[in-house]
C-alpha cells in the first residue's frame, strides 16, 4: 500500500474539505469555498495561506506570477480549486504544473461543482524526475510558407509547453516564448499596437500583443479553452494590418499544444 504524505494533516484537510461542501452546497463561485477552507482549517489549528503569490520562471528568467488557491503548512500541501462537473486530465496537468512552481510536497485538486465533494491526489514525484524535451520535426501542411521557420517555431512552441505545462495566464507563455526563441537565435519584435485602417482612413491603434517572427511569422500565444474561428478571423486581420501571410495561432491551455496555422 503506498505511503500516504502527510497523513495526520491530510485527514484534517479532507474533514475540512468535507465539511466546507456539507455547509455550503456546490456550484458557489470559487471564492467563497477558499474563505471557507481557510476558516476551517484555522479553526483546526492549520496555518494557510489563500492566493499566495508565486513567481513563474522560464529557462531562469522570471516571465510571470501564479496565485495558489490554499497554501497549507508552509508548502505541504497546495489545494487547487475547482467548481465543475468533473475532475478532468487537464486539472490534473495545472496541479503538476504548480507542483512544478511551488516545489510543495502535495497538490489537491477539489471540485466543489458536483452533488459530492470531489478530490484528487497528486504527491510531488517531479522532484526525482529529469525528463528531457525531445523534438522531432512535424509534418507541414502542403504549400506551408516558410517550411524550415515555421518548424523552427513549432518546436519553440513546443518547449514552452513541456516545460511550462497548462494552467497559467497568456502573458505567461507569450514571456517564455520570447525568452525561447532568444535562446534558438531567432530574431522578432513584439508588437504592442497595431493599426486599423478602413478604406485607407486611419482609426486608431488597437492592442494586440503579438509576436513577429523574422518579418515573416506573426505568433498569438493563449491559454483558452477553445481557440475559436474568432480569434483566427481576428489574426488573420492582423496580418492583412501588418502586411503579413502566415500566422500561428498557439493555445497553451490544454493538456497538449494546439497550434492553428492562419494564412492570408
Amino acid at each position: 500500500m503506498p505511503k500516504i504524505i502527510h497523513k495526520e494533516l491530510s485527514y484534517k484537510v479532507r474533514g475540512v474539505l468535507l465539511d466546507v461542501h456539507n455547509t455550503l452546497g456546490p456550484n458557489l463561485p470559487e471564492r467563497f469555498f477558499r474563505d471557507a477552507i481557510a476558516l476551517g482549517l484555522e479553526a483546526q489549528s492549520v496555518s494557510c495561506k489563500t492566493e499566495k503569490v508565486f513567481e513563474v520562471y522560464y529557462r531562469g528568467v522570471r516571465v510571470g506570477l501564479y496565485l495558489v488557491d490554499v497554501w497549507i503548512e508552509d508548502g505541504k500541501i497546495i489545494l487547487e480549486l475547482k467548481v465543475v462537473p468533473e475532475i478532468l486530465p487537464l486539472h490534473r496537468a495545472q496541479a503538476i504544473s504548480y507542483l512544478k512552481v511551488t516545489d510543495a510536497d502535495l497538490a489537491i485538486v477539489v471540485n466543489f461543482g458536483a452533488g459530492s465533494l470531489l478530490d484528487e491526489r497528486l504527491p510531488n514525484f517531479l522532484r526525482d524526475k529529469v525528463v528531457s524535451f525531445e523534438w522531432k520535426e512535424r509534418p507541414l501542411a502542403e504549400g506551408m510558407l516558410y517550411p524550415k521557420l515555421t518548424n523552427r517555431l513549432f518546436e519553440v512552441l513546443h518547449r514552452v509547453h513541456f516545460e511550462l505545462g497548462p494552467g497559467f495566464l497568456h502573458q505567461v507563455y507569450r514571456r517564455a516564448t520570447m525568452v525561447e526563441l532568444e535562446q534558438q537565435e531567432l530574431t522578432y519584435d513584439y508588437i504592442k499596437q497595431v493599426p486599423i485602417y478602413y478604406q485607407g482612413h486611419y482609426l486608431g491603434l488597437q492592442p494586440a500583443r503579438l509576436i513577429c517572427v523574422d518579418d515573416k511569422v506573426l505568433l498569438a500565444t493563449v491559454a483558452v479553452k477553445q481557440a475559436d474561428d474568432a480569434m483566427q478571423a481576428q489574426l488573420r486581420a492582423r496580418l492583412k494590418h501588418l502586411g503579413l501571410r502566415l500566422g500561428l495561432l498557439a493555445n497553451f491551455n490544454g493538456t497538449s499544444l494546439q497550434v492553428i496555422a492562419v494564412r492570408v
